[in-house]
């Protein structure tokens, strides 16, 4: 799979974000856009797919409240 730099997917805000299939760049409670809930991914894990699907997750602010 090719790989994009991360620095094409900054957001305005300068929050962290990858794409499915990329190493997690910092701990953390991530978000996809496809996704309702928040997933806590450590650094260096794969980051997942959303049913099946490539995402664009972004690290939250804060920890989800349950």
């Amino acid at each position: 799979m090719k790989k994009r730099p991360l620095a094409s997917l900054a957001t305005s805000d300068a929050r962290v974000a990858s794409l499915t299939g990329h190493h997690c760049p910092q701990t953390g409670w991530w978000s996809a856009d496809e996704d309702v809930d928040a997933r806590f991914i450590a650094e260096g894990d794969v980051m997942p797919a959303v049913n099946g699907r490539p995402a664009h997750w972004t690290l939250c602010a804060e920890a989800p409240i349950r």
